[in-house]
């Protein structure tokens, strides 16, 4: 039997058609992989909006959504849509974690004014907050002076878990004692305090100790360096010893 032109051509289209309908079909297609930009953000609680398409966002996955993040989107076959989360932008993405670290002991002497780590800083984005967590781990008799070096217009309150500016430390008949290392453990200090701002932690000759450090940092309109901040409680010629392993992390929750 010969094909006409005319049939050949109905074939073709038919097949066309066919396709066309499919790629618009989950039904068909099974699933979707795309990426795409947020229009609106929880018109229903949980979704964000893109264009036409309303998409659920994941939890734990996709977090603080805002008009104009750029996203990946996963269709499922039966036509749900779910927002995986943004796509990174830049070196500090929102929910994004960063680390400084010291990776040797560094001595200060005869400085009692608190200046920036040269190792335990990272960059912060205009506008951004972050969760701070750190640690401290120092030694020597004129005790730690720390704080932070933020950029311009930053504001936040931070906590450290150390000892007091006179250590305090227990005995084996359940009392205290002043400014000796014991094994029965230290009181802590628990003040929060503004970003901006200082405090003292005491020391005990070589015996090693640890600030465990945690805030909130709310960077202005200025970018620019968060770095830990630290100098000997007294100005002295014995040092202060900023410790191996000392650490600063800072999470982007918005």
């Amino acid at each position: 039997m010969q094909v006409t032109s005319a049939e050949t051509q109905f074939v073709d289209a038919l097949l066309a058609e066919a396709a066309r309908q499919a790629s618009s079909d989950p039904a068909v297609r099974r699933g979707d992989f795309q990426t795409a930009t947020v229009t609106a953000v929880a018109v229903t609680p949980g979704t964000v909006d893109v264009g036409a398409i309303r998409a659920r966002c994941v939890d734990g996955l996709y977090v603080a959504p805002a008009v104009g993040d750029n996203i990946v989107l996963l269709q499922s076959g039966n036509g749900n849509w779910l927002a995986l989360g943004r796509l990174a932008a830049g070196s500090d993405p929102i929910g994004g974690s960063r680390t400084a670290i010291r990776t040797a002991d560094l001595p200060r002497t005869n400085n009692a004014t608190a200046t920036a780590d040269p190792q335990i800083a990272l960059s912060a984005t205009a506008g951004a907050i972050y969760d701070l967590d750190a640690v401290a781990f120092y030694s020597g008799t004129p005790d730690l002076l720390l704080g932070w070096s933020v950029p311009s217009g930053t504001n936040g309150t931070w906590i450290g878990l150390g000892n007091g500016t006179t250590v305090v430390s227990g005995t084996g008949a359940g009392g205290t004692q002043q400014d000796i290392s014991s094994t029965w453990g230290y009181t802590l200090r628990t003040e929060s305090t503004a970003i901006g701002a200082t405090r003292t932690y005491g020391g005990i000759s070589t015996t090693s100790f640890a600030v465990q450090i945690s805030g909130t940092i709310r960077v202005g309109a200025t970018a620019g360096t968060i770095a830990m901040a630290w100098a000997q409680g007294t100005s002295s010629a014995t040092a202060t010893n900023l410790l191996t392993d000392s650490r600063m992390r800072l999470r982007r929750v918005s």
